[in-house]
């Protein structure tokens, strides 16, 4: 009778069925919650990418539903979660906003190995030991502050490739442009500010004659587009890549620098 269910019950290899439920998980974060329930293999194997990306919130703030996100965690959370999954975090988000500084501080110990970091913090002297932890970070988001205060090397910056910088007008401007010099391994970098005018404040730059730079009004939400580029890489940040390459060939008019964060890169035009 065995030998029959055996002919009649076809079975993946392991490994592939690792896999599939893997890219399955990683594709649609929000249905892992649902696959932990399929048996208790399939749990061990997509627990862990339930906490890859982590977004960090206060349950007064109001988000957009996320169809295709991970879970959201209120800031309160941190006590029911276990350490050994929290070392599988490689996206965190956090708004300190309504955070206190206690919370920060313990969500950003807890997640020891980001590589893509948002955080809309307020960079006291307090909080910079922390972000130091920080060893791997190649896509940041943070206080343009940071680097008004500091000397970089400073070991959050190490890593960088990716930087943008959120409050410019404030700070040392000096220190500011000195210290994006020194960051070692950085190739983009944003600047996130609210021109009244933008054409006013661009007109006669030099910025205009430079093949690398472009403007990307944000008609998507911020947190959005960068859960996007968590779980997909499809953020603005490629999204500018797209742009530029597809300017560069001609695709589109050299003239124009001006896009949103929800342009098509299969269209040839703005």
């Amino acid at each position: 009778m065995a030998d029959q269910i055996d002919q009649i019950d076809p079975r993946f290899p392991p490994e592939l069925e690792h896999r599939v439920f893997e890219i399955t998980a990683l594709a649609r974060p929000k249905c892992i919650p649902t696959l932990m329930l399929v048996a208790r293999r399939i749990k061990f194997w997509v627990e862990p990418l339930l906490y890859r990306v982590i977004m960090v919130k206060d349950p007064r703030m109001i988000f957009e539903p996320l169809n295709f996100g991970p879970p959201t965690f209120p800031v309160d959370a941190l006590a029911q979660l276990s350490s050994d999954f929290l070392r599988h975090a490689r996206h965190l988000f956090i708004d300190d906003t309504f955070v206190e500084d206690t919370a920060l501080e313990s969500w950003l110990l807890a997640c020891p190995n980001i590589t893509n970091l948002f955080g809309q913090l307020d960079c006291t002297p307090k909080l910079l030991p922390l972000l130091s932890s920080f060893t791997e970070i190649r896509y940041l988001t943070i206080d343009a502050g940071v680097l008004c205060g500091t000397t970089v090397p400073h070991p959050l910056f190490l890593t960088v490739t990716h930087l943008e910088l959120l409050d410019t007008d404030t700070g040392s401007v000096d220190r500011l442009w000195q210290n994006l010099t020194l960051i070692p391994h950085l190739t983009h970098i944003a600047f996130n500010r609210v021109l009244s005018s933008l054409e006013a404040s661009l007109d006669g730059s030099p910025l205009l004659d430079d093949p690398r730079f472009l403007c990307i009004d944000e008609k998507q939400r911020y947190y959005i587009n960068w859960l996007q580029g968590a779980i997909s890489g499809d953020d603005y940040w490629a999204l500018a890549d797209a742009f530029l390459a597809a300017r560069r060939v001609g695709r589109i008019d050299r003239s124009c620098y001006r896009i949103s964060n929800t342009w098509n890169s299969k269209d040839n035009h703005v």
